[in-house]
């Protein structure tokens, strides 16, 4: 029987997220050593390469893992799982060949990256690998804590190397081997774990060309606005010094800390709403209500604290040379409220109805947006100026949203207004 199916405990969902903290935590202790440890400088570097890497993962991943997530939860035996584990590895690898090669000539062409040795390939390869991850499999097929062990074991090994090897700003040339190994090391045992699932990994050339083709259009929206995030801190490092790429990167990850606080509900909610919206609608939109009550408050708090701590708080912890990221972290944490709710119409509204059309339009849309604003404000204002257009073209891409829904007639829907619950149970407390 498929778990994600069964009915979802408190406990549970608690659980997952004590697993999760792990992951959260492990960049808000890493940034602070690699800025103290390399400076701005060296850790400018480092942002410069996570930043490609993370790109040509996102390429890579090309949506598969939405659709995946979708296509698996539907199915009851590891034979019926068999054909869509082996489709989703064959349209990565199909992608690999074009990931590599764009991948190689944007790292070669960045300033920073092109200095440290060996460096552009690690970075470039250990995005390729990334792709492959199967959190997707995991999570589609509820085994959500299992993906979460795998990555908490990766990141203490990882760790252990990182602060026992990388001691001085000499050190940087082992950032990336570091890295590629920790991606290497989760991504084995996550295929160990699963080895007897799965007949082969190579599926017919048609599946996977049929699997890019339905995936494209989530690609478009999700993909495009993501590898604009992802690639914030290379294009920076083309147009400033390696001190405005350090001041933004350190806010940006700071930020992604905030927001990854919604991938574990993500990874157990999702695909349960992706399974009741054909069953069960109202119930489905109630807990999509909900997850945003809880998330859109924690942003507006974060919004608030963040403001009021900065000042002291970012020189305390990433030493008095970060003073710098100050104003960027006060300008780049707008970003929280609005990605929530993007993010929130996007994964519980819209994807699991089958709305990506509405998705991509808008998703190219404000990815213009973005790349408008975002060239011109970073080559004369730098980490400032990078953080202004991704306020902006977040913003930008709600107000898109908020308009396509309104034209396809969803805001009853999403509003709960005809729903069997009364009007204080739809925000009420939290029952999944």
């Amino acid at each position: 029987m498929n778990r994600i199916r069964m009915p979802l405990s408190k406990i549970e969902l608690l659980a997952v997220y004590l697993s999760y903290a792990f992951r959260y935590l492990y960049p808000l202790v890493l940034v602070p050593y690699y800025g103290r440890v390399l400076g701005t400088s060296g850790y400018g570097v480092v942002l410069a390469g996570m930043s490609l890497s993370n790109t040509v993962w996102m390429f890579v991943n090309y949506g598969f893992s939405t659709i995946g997530s979708r296509d698996i939860v539907q199915t009851e035996t590891e034979a019926e799982r068999d054909p869509v584990f082996r489709e989703q590895f064959t349209a990565r690898l199909l992608l690999c060949a074009p990931a590599l090669a764009i991948g190689l000539i944007a790292a070669y062409r960045s300033p920073l990256l092109s200095q440290v040795p060996g460096a552009c390939a690690l970075v470039v390869v250990s995005g390729m690998l990334a792709a492959f991850n199967l959190g997707w499999y995991f999570t589609g097929t509820g085994r959500a804590r299992t993906s979460v062990m795998i990555e908490v074991l990766g990141f203490m090994l990882s760790s252990a190397m990182i602060f026992t090897l990388i001691r001085h700003p000499d050190d940087i040339d082992r950032v990336f081997p570091l890295s590629f190994a920790s991606v290497a090391i989760q991504l084995s045992l996550a295929y160990v774990v699963v080895r007897r699932e799965f007949s082969g990994l190579v599926a017919p050339l048609r599946r996977a060309l049929d699997l890019i083709r339905r995936s494209t259009i989530i690609f478009v929206y999700g993909g495009t606005s993501a590898l604009l995030i992802g690639a914030s801190a290379y294009i920076l490092s083309v147009f400033a010094a390696p001190s405005e790429v350090s001041a933004f990167g350190v806010s940006e990850r700071l930020i992604g800390a905030g927001l990854s606080l919604m991938g574990p509900a993500g990874t157990i909610l999702v695909p349960k709403v992706m399974y009741l919206i054909d069953r069960n609608n109202a119930h489905a939109n109630l807990i999509a209500r909900r997850i945003f009550l809880i998330f859109f408050s924690g942003a507006v708090g974060g919004v608030i604290v963040t403001r009021a701590l900065s000042d002291w708080l970012v020189p305390l912890v990433f030493g008095a040379q970060f003073a710098r990221a100050v104003p960027v972290l006060d300008c780049l944490v707008l970003v929280l409220p609005i990605s929530v709710c993007n993010q929130i119409l996007g994964l519980y509204f819209l994807i699991p109805r089958k709305r990506e059309g509405l998705l991509a339009r808008c998703g190219v849309a404000s990815a213009i947006v973005n790349v408008a604003v975002a060239i011109p404000l970073a080559r004369y204002f730098g980490a400032m100026g990078m953080a202004e257009a991704r306020v902006i073209g977040e913003a930008s891409l709600l107000a898109m949203l908020a308009v396509g829904i309104w034209r396809a007639r969803m805001v009853r829907e999403i509003l709960g207004i005809g729903d069997e619950f009364p009007l204080l149970a739809r925000f009420g407390r939290w029952r999944p």
